[in-house]
């Protein structure tokens, strides 16, 4: 059942004469929103581009118009949007965990995915209280870098135990070091980089190389790692950029999610 699409106070106002940015309709019979950017999109529009940004697990709204630069707030998008109440209980959930993810203490349980947190940065060695309670009160310890669970006798310190792992993340960094080059937009370069600022690894897909990592939202180059706070501080040009393609990184931030 659609809403009433209706003006949001200095966010929204509603046409009938401009065109949708996405379908290019113009019928005078379809309210239309004009977003704060000032490019024009549907109720509908709107709905079906919420559920692909849903459908990545991304939380991120930027205007889909190709050039701008603008980020809709989720309450922008959310009062435009014909979503179910589950649909943007989803929405929101995600942003809470990005949140969440922010701090560099807090890391996912590999095994049951709630939220751990460990209160010194140098330490590796996390508890998960669920998993310890399901266990009968047996400690459940996993590493924070390799994810898997604590096997060196002490409950402590960088290293786990674990074949591979020397608490520097080396999971990732094999990844980093064996995933293959494509040639993105005219560029040969790695596949899959890690956030300058977090670590996360990202794999580019398509469209332009400036990405926003799902981890931290930090904003960074594609190809040379240059970052920044918003994507419109970003100095490399999205489409046809001519910086220095960055080698394969052999480190990740000790801020790691």
């Amino acid at each position: 059942m659609q809403k009433n699409l209706v003006a949001l106070p200095g966010h929204v106002t509603i046409t009938t004469t401009e065109p949708d940015m996405l379908t290019f309709d113009n019928s005078p019979l379809v309210k239309r929103a004009k977003m704060p950017c000032g490019h024009v999109i549907s109720q509908e529009s709107m709905t079906d581009y919420c559920l692909s940004i849903l459908g990545q697990r991304k939380h991120v709204f930027p205007c889909p118009n190709l050039g701008c630069k603008t980020e809709w707030p989720f309450f922008v998008v959310a009062h435009v949007a014909n979503l179910t109440p589950q649909q943007r209980q989803e929405f929101e959930t995600l942003i809470q965990d990005n949140e969440t993810s922010k701090d560099p203490r807090n890391q996912r349980c590999p095994t049951c995915r709630t939220w751990c947190r460990r209160h010194d940065l140098n330490e590796n060695c996390v508890e998960c209280s669920v998993c310890t309670a399901k266990q009968g009160g047996r400690r459940f310890l996993y590493c924070c870098d390799c994810l898997r669970e604590w096997k060196a006798s002490i409950a402590g310190g960088r290293t786990c135990g674990n074949g591979g792992c020397g608490g520097t993340d080396s999971r990732r960094l094999e990844i980093l070091a064996s995933c293959p080059e494509k040639t993105i937009l005219r560029r040969l370069a790695p596949v899959i980089r890690g956030c300058p600022k977090c670590g996360t690894l990202l794999e580019y897909k398509d469209a332009c190389t400036q990405m926003c990592c799902t981890g931290c939202q930090h904003y960074f180059c594609f190809y040379c790692l240059k970052g920044a706070n918003t994507k419109a501080e970003l100095k490399c040009n999205p489409y046809n950029a001519t910086c220095i393609i960055a080698p394969r990184q052999a480190t990740l931030s000790s801020t790691s999610p």
